[in-house]
């Protein structure tokens, strides 16, 4: 699971979608000039963001050990090296605007927000098991009732587990991911199908600050 405050995003599929104009754009070499890119930075990034998403569609066409073993290696890979490259070559690039950045990522830091204070509400959610394999969480604010995020808040923190009895507390839900926008899909194996799956949100403010959980929802995998 990725870190809250990454800029990466959590969910595989939005990594692998932003890998996609991270190709584009290595393989312009008109940005390379244009930005002061160095050839080979781009070169061993590009190999890598290459790389994952290869191996992301052999995934993809074929489930085995090995495939999942080598995507989730491509991953770390390219997730590492995207960092790396964001850094020496996009953040404090000059010769770049907010915009060129943002293509990558890369958001401008907000000069104008004021502090937010901690969550007082907590998203509520309904499941969507329509898709075999894969759960779709929508949620919304407790206190407004509509689908769009409160004033001052990034996102919400999607706790979940798949468990054989009703947990007593969130601790038991063990995994984490984040989402800045409803909805949220989670993904399964064909061995999962049938099981039960728990999970429950919370808000995260723009400054870091998480507000209470909601409900302890569950749904059946599809």
């Amino acid at each position: 699971m990725a870190n809250n405050g990454d800029w990466l995003p959590s969910r595989e599929q939005d990594l692998a979608d932003l890998c996609q104009e991270w190709k584009t754009g290595l393989e312009n070499p008109a940005n390379t000039t244009n930005f002061g890119w160095r050839p080979a930075e781009v070169a061993d990034t590009l190999a890598k963001v290459n790389a994952f998403l290869t191996v992301r569609t052999a995934y993809e066409e074929v489930d085995s050990t090995a495939n999942r073993m080598a995507k989730d290696e491509a991953k770390d890979s390219v997730k590492s090296a995207m960092r790396d490259f964001a850094n020496t070559s996009i953040r404090f690039n000059k010769q770049m605007n907010d915009e060129d950045k943002l293509v990558y990522g890369i958001r401008a830091p907000d000069r104008t927000a004021t502090p937010a204070g901690e969550p007082e509400s907590y998203p509520e959610a309904e499941p969507d098991t329509s898709a075999l394999r894969q759960v779709t969480i929508n949620f919304w604010d407790s206190a407004t009732k509509k689908r769009g995020k409160p004033h001052g808040i990034h996102g919400a923190e999607i706790r979940w587990s798949i468990l054989d009895h009703t947990p007593a507390s969130v601790d038991e839900l063990t995994n984490s991911d984040f989402d800045t926008a409803s909805p949220f899909t989670l993904k399964f194996d064909e061995t999962q199908r049938g099981q039960r799956l728990y999970f429950c949100l919370r808000w995260e403010s723009n400054t870091n600050l998480k507000g209470p959980y909601g409900e302890i929802y569950s749904a059946v995998v599809p």
